[in-house]
């Protein structure tokens, strides 16, 4: 696979230093894809926009770890793709991810990571590795512990699609917060579509995110809350996990089928629930000169990306 050496050495003359706080694994750098103004992707679920990123920036499922310390090793119960961008105009990240799965969970009922096949995502906008999970032991005043809940580094359970606005029904999950803003436009938004059906056997899901970071989130108080500022050449900390959560029957009947469920994560920590220390560095990579971004209507008209099969080549 061709590496991005060419957008790392762009990154070395742009005058921005990033905090020194490393990230997971330690020296590691993966990339961010730029979308020039105006030319951000269209979130509804085609992946097609997606087509014009270099190989280079995908992440594979090969890449992640199970909780367990495990390799990816069926891909025929589990397999998916990822890229991360960004977009200076709309200070936003943008992610995709086209998942096969030999069974799609998702009724809000049971399961892993509050329920349903997840994609836990973290969000470390100024790369300090802040805590973003506290206790009593942590913070015992009841209060300000609810207050310092996500507020510097900011973790959501993503499901798809959307059941309702609250708790385990929504798209976005800021599960340790009151928090029920920071998922509607102009923080967030998503696209998603399925080919297959839910609980129904295999199916591909194609899932669009975008959303941006907080230095101060306050659950209770969206204008006092502090947005981060993407700018070229940082490096941020992103990280998740990916759930799979096969489902021996229906929810809250058999129960979950340990056997072909798992908790994969991009860094190999399990901790990223609890702290972006262990997230991981991307760099907001300049504009890549190798796309002719004047071709993205045509890419989007012409191409389109194979559905994830068990047998994709890693």
């Amino acid at each position: 696979m061709k590496k991005i050496t060419v957008l790392l050495a762009l990154a070395l003359c742009v005058a921005v230093v990033a905090p020194a706080t490393a990230h997971v694994p330690e020296g590691a750098v993966r990339t961010a894809f730029q979308w020039p103004a105006g030319l951000e992707p269209t979130l509804d679920g085609d992946l097609s926009e997606w087509s014009i990123v270099p190989e280079d920036y995908l992440i594979s499922f090969a890449e992640h770890t199970e909780f367990n310390g495990e390799k990816p090793a069926d891909f025929g119960d589990l397999n998916f793709r990822s890229i991360v961008g960004w977009s200076e105009s709309t200070n936003s990240l943008y992610f995709m991810m086209e998942r096969f799965d030999d069974f799609y969970d998702r009724d809000a009922q049971g399961g892993v990571a509050g329920g349903d096949d997840s994609w836990e995502m973290h969000v470390d906008g100024d790369h300090s590795g802040d805590q973003m999970r506290f206790g009593t032991a942590d913070i015992e005043n009841e209060e300000e512990r609810a207050l310092a809940q996500g507020r510097w580094s900011q973790s959501y359970h993503t499901r798809f699609p959307n059941l309702g606005p609250d708790g385990q029904e929504s798209w976005s999950w800021f599960w340790m917060t009151q928090a029920q803003w920071h998922d509607e436009l102009p923080y967030a938004d998503h696209g998603f579509r399925l080919d297959g059906e839910i609980g129904g056997g295999e199916a591909t899901a194609f899932i669009e995110v975008r959303r941006q970071a907080w230095d101060d989130f306050l659950f209770n108080d969206p204008e006092g809350s502090v947005i981060h500022d993407y700018n070229e050449g940082d490096i941020t900390g992103l990280g998740w996990a990916v759930f799979d959560s096969d489902v021996a029957g229906a929810d809250g009947g058999v129960g979950q089928d340990a056997e072909h469920s798992g908790q994969w994560s991009l860094s190999g920590a399990t901790d990223v629930w609890k702290t972006t220390a262990s997230a991981t560095d991307f760099l907001l990579a300049p504009l890549d000169p190798r796309v002719d971004f004047s071709a993205i209507e045509s890419a989007v008209e012409e191409n389109s990306w194979g559905r994830i099969k068990s047998a994709y080549v890693q």
